[in-house]
């Protein structure tokens, strides 16, 4: 009897929808849709985690599901969408756009697959989360482009910042090594799910928000690689905060 899909499974076939999509529109050098589906992918990555939460926990067909879709979404579709805009502003360095965009989608099919068979995870996270990577460069793709960034002296220098990045090969080659390894490392990170509703044991969570919430209105966009910086740094600051007991 065929089984019908769970809320959760539709949820991470949105998902996966999104990634397919992103790919479609990056091979039309549609880029600025296709990174935006990027995060239109996180969004239901997120919901279909608390839907299976919601209906009592996942099933394994769709722990394996979700990976794919991941796979898909922020490993495969950021990276096709890279090597896209490189070909337009860095034609003469393809063999180190290639590899960059090889590698991601190398270490995030590595980052997933470890993840599925490593029951350290199951509160956090070891290594950077693949679509946290994702997401990283999709935002710096629309930030070169302008798009979604204020109009203010440090947002504009920034931006510059980041368009001088990605029409740099060696440079966009060594930032794809530097996120590949953190994705594969064993780098303790938090998972960003509330244990409770209260202050102690979600510190770093409530900082994390509030970051985002002063970050955001300032600066757009940019706000999305700032707030991973002092996401892979928590392990350290975390420190500041006593374990619950």
């Amino acid at each position: 009897m065929a089984r019908f899909p769970r809320i959760p499974d539709l949820l991470t076939t949105a998902n996966l929808t999104c990634g397919a999509a992103s790919l479609l529109l990056s091979s039309q050098g549609q880029l600025t849709i296709a990174c935006w589906l990027v995060f239109l992918a996180a969004v239901f990555d997120v919901f279909d985690g608390l839907a299976a939460r919601a209906l009592g926990g996942g099933s394994e067909l769709g722990k394996q599901l979700d990976s794919l879709a991941d796979l898909v979404s922020f490993g495969v579709a950021p990276a096709f969408a890279l090597w896209t805009h490189m070909q337009g502003s860095a034609p003469g360095g393809m063999a180190w756009a290639a590899a960059a965009a090889c590698w991601l989608c190398i270490a995030s099919a590595w980052r997933l697959a470890k993840f599925n068979v490593d029951t350290r995870q199951g509160t956090g996270f070891l290594g950077l989360p693949t679509p946290a990577n994702g997401m990283c460069w999709a935002s710096l793709l629309l930030i070169a482009a302008g798009n979604g960034v204020p109009g203010h002296s440090p947002a504009s220098a920034l931006r510059a910042g980041t368009a001088a990045l990605l029409s740099t090969p060696w440079a966009v080659a060594a930032a794809a090594l530097l996120l590949g390894v953190l994705m594969l490392s064993e780098l303790p990170l938090p998972s960003l799910k509330f244990k409770h509703g209260g202050w102690k044991g979600n510190e770093v969570i409530f900082l994390l928000i509030a970051g985002g919430a002063v970050l955001l209105p300032l600066f757009g966009l940019i706000a999305v690689p700032l707030l991973l910086i002092l996401y892979l740094l928590s392990p350290f600051w975390g420190k500041c905060f006593p374990k619950p007991l």
